[in-house]
């Protein structure tokens, strides 16, 4: 399945806006390869447990950085508008919008009778406090992704106002997830500090959060006033209880699966895709996704990756055919050495400059810092063998070009906070599972002092050509402007080292049906039922 995004191309998408987005969608799109069929029975009612690779961090869409958060926050949280597995923007909360000429103003047109989970009303003052909020907050994850924001206007109960100091392409796709995600005012006041980690009654999504234990399991009850409706007309959610548990270890996360103590997981270690794939009692689908596999050097000044020409001699000296082959991955994926995945329209397939490990290139950088040999420490998230297995091999083909790599082990949330705050004295194994635009795959990680510029990258060049593929209304024009910076950011100065493009997942047990898989790897469980 490919995905084709739709908001590259600006103007069109203007022209494609006024015509296609009246009425209200069928959750979820519609179009899994598990989905049942419109005219099947679904039967109502029980549980589904799923795995995810790591616990969370934040339940609040204006704090959440990681990916595993927004597995909770799909379940208990509506957005204005969502994708489907294609990579079409579809209504949501947001039943229909109109864009003015120049694309600055979206004027969006609300659901209206929608409740959050603690009786609070949706409405267009909700809207306007949720983007305000995500944009205007100090230390709020979601400015950079609502920069172009100019006002947020009220225009009545069902209808709200944006404007943007620019024209700015992504706008759209900015709304699926987090930024778009709306949240109970009253329910983010009341829970205070602990919102983060307790957000009960706090969305209008098809579940609610009952029950929160850290490092165990999240359990989600059914929201019985969800609006949402399946392609029959069956009235959704389907089941009664989703409950999502953090399982690190990959061995022990597909035992939990084999033995029915878990019934899905988006999480399946490249060793065991066969396996499987040949089970009859399991479905297993995949397709390209949207993410990608990299390593993050801290170039804050005086820190050891300040200098670029280390950055560039660890990336030239990688085998990544090995790496995807060799790998926990074991061949699934592909290999990759920027962040424009191949799922994206802006994606040059012959953008390969690192197709070969360049091994006397990577000594000579080193020898022309003058500096002696590079020693760093790489941070490796603890509780997965695969994870460890990788950097062992990352360590052993970079010790081929006279470069030392030290393994540290931590919690994945410790080098979370670490990398956020600048600290991490190397490099960092940490991931990024993509978004449907490419510029939420470039910009905010890229870009001079964005929340997610975690290697604290900063190149006046680079922002330029980013800030003009934002404006740009021509599809081809915006290409060619990311693909100039990324030329800047992966090779001449570079940001972070890429080195694979990740598959979208999902292993299900046979009874499971309508669990659709997402390029973005999410868990869709509006539409999932259990076969009676």
């Amino acid at each position: 399945m490919t995905l084709r995004v739709r908001a590259l191309a600006f103007l069109a998408l203007i022209a494609v806006l006024a015509t296609a987005c009246a009425g209200s969608p069928t959750p979820g799109g519609g179009t899994g390869a598990s989905a049942a069929p419109a005219a099947a029975k679904v039967a109502y009612g029980g549980t589904v447990t799923f795995a995810m690779n790591s616990d969370i961090t934040d339940m609040d869409p204006m704090q959440s950085g990681l990916f595993v958060d927004r597995h909770l926050m799909y379940a208990m949280y509506d957005s204005l508008v969502r994708v489907t597995p294609k990579g079409d923007i579809i209504p949501w909360l947001a039943e229909k919008w109109t864009v003015s000429p120049d694309g600055k103003s979206y004027t969006f047109n609300l659901k209206t009778g929608v409740k959050y989970h603690d009786g609070s009303a949706f409405d267009a003052e909700s809207v306007k406090w949720n983007l305000d909020r995500y944009r205007l907050t100090k230390d709020s994850r979601r400015t950079g992704e609502l920069a172009p924001v100019d006002t947020v206007t009220v225009v009545d109960p069902a209808t709200v106002k944006v404007d943007l100091k620019t024209p700015f392409a992504p706008f759209l796709s900015q709304l699926i997830d987090r930024s778009g995600m709306m949240v109970s005012r009253k329910a983010v006041e009341a829970g205070g500090a602990d919102f983060t980690r307790k957000a009960f009654k706090a969305g209008t999504g098809p579940f609610i959060l009952t029950e929160a234990v850290k490092d165990d399991h999240y359990t989600f009850e059914k929201n019985p006033d969800w609006w949402g409706k399946a392609a029959n007309g069956d009235k959704l959610p389907y089941l009664d209880k989703v409950i999502i548990k953090p399982i690190t270890d990959g061995s022990v996360r597909l035992t939990n699966v084999l033995t029915g103590q878990v019934q899905a997981t988006n999480a399946i270690t490249g060793k065991d895709v066969p396996s499987v794939k040949a089970n009859p009692d399991f479905v297993y689908q995949e397709i390209a996704g949207l993410g990608y596999n990299s390593m993050y050097p801290n170039r804050s000044k005086g820190f050891l990756f300040e200098e670029g020409r280390y950055v560039k001699a660890v990336s030239i000296a990688l085998d990544r055919d090995e790496i995807l082959a060799k790998g926990p991955a074991q061949g699934v994926g592909t290999v990759g050495y920027g962040p424009i995945a191949p799922s994206h329209s802006a994606f040059d397939p012959n953008f390969k400059p690192f197709a070969k490990p360049d091994i006397a290139g990577a000594k000579k950088l080193v020898a022309d810092v003058g500096k002696g040999p590079l020693k760093f420490e790489m941070l490796v998230s603890s509780g997965d063998a695969g994870t460890l297995q990788l950097a062992q091999l990352i360590q052993s083909q970079l010790a081929k070009a006279d470069i030392t790599m030290d393994i540290k082990t931590l919690l994945f949330n410790e080098i979370v906070k670490l990398q956020n705050d600048h600290k991490h004295t190397g490099l960092t194994l940490i991931n990024w599972s993509g978004r449907t635009d490419p510029d939420g795959n470039v910009y905010d990680f890229v870009y001079t002092g964005r929340p997610n510029n975690n290697s604290a990258y900063s190149n006046k060049e680079v922002d330029k050509l980013l800030d003009d593929s934002r404006t740009a209304t021509d599809n081809a024009k915006r290409k060619d402007l990311l693909l100039k910076a990324q030329q800047i950011f992966v090779v001449d100065d570079p940001a972070l080292i890429w080195y694979s493009y990740q598959a979208a997942q999902l292993l299900t047990a046979k009874n499971v049906q309508g669990f659709a898989v997402f390029p973005d790897q999410l868990p869709r469980f509006e539409t999932v039922s259990l076969k009676k």
